[in-house]
């Protein structure tokens, strides 16, 4: 229940970059409040319960460390893992950028592959899907996933060349072949290939102003 607290003080620690020397000894650190936390939690919801072993909830606490002190330290161990992972994690996908841009005319994705990165170029891409925290691109029949959500990528992407058009969707503009009034603003638009993607109201501006007039 109280995870997300210690990942995101880790975090804000590895995003300062301290030395080893305090690494180490916010670690030790952690580990004593995540043993006293816990150890408070169990007290305050049980010692209504079993206060009758226990004159007070300082009294009751001792004899919680002393059952429990395998348990901390095991949970404590595999929160530090967690908090390692993500670290490795995050560092893996900011070595591989999500929208490549060296050149005019030659803008990129990389996505995962099954032998390591793929880089697709922003012209193959047909259109691209949410998928949870990731992003799904379809690109010549294909479905690759990458790192970006599609939230970020709907910020970063080029205007010019592709638009929102539901929550979970991005198309290529120049891919729309047909759009089909459903009524109330909802939309379907078909692809070169054949495919229909719904077009949300809410996002139909962002179709409409590519239309002719």
């Amino acid at each position: 229940m109280l995870s997300p607290l210690p990942l995101r003080a880790a975090d804000r620690i590895g995003s300062a970059k301290p030395g080893r020397a305090t690494v180490f000894a916010l670690w030790l650190l952690g580990y004593a409040l995540a043993t006293a936390t816990h150890i408070a939690l169990f007290v305050i919801l049980f010692w209504p319960i079993y206060g009758q072993d226990a004159a007070t909830p300082l009294a009751m606490a001792k004899p919680v460390f002393l059952a429990n002190i395998d348990t901390s330290l095991f949970a404590y161990l595999a929160l530090t893992a967690a908090v390692v992972w993500r670290r490795h994690r995050r560092s893996a996908t900011a070595a591989v950028p999500g929208v490549e841009r060296p050149h005019a005319g030659d803008e990129a994705l990389w996505v995962r592959g099954s032998r390591g990165a793929l880089r697709v170029p922003l012209g193959d891409i047909d259109w691209i899907a949410a998928a949870g925290d990731y992003a799904e691109l379809h690109s010549r029949g294909r479905a690759m996933l990458t790192d970006d959500t599609l939230a970020a990528l709907s910020r970063r992407l080029p205007a010019a060349e592709f638009a929102r058009i539901h929550r979970g969707a991005i198309v290529r503009i120049d891919r729309i072949r047909e759009m089909r009034r459903l009524g109330r603003g909802d939309a379907m638009l078909v692809l070169t290939d054949g495919r229909q993607l719904r077009l949300s109201r809410r996002y139909r501006k962002n179709i409409t102003a590519h239309l002719p007039r």
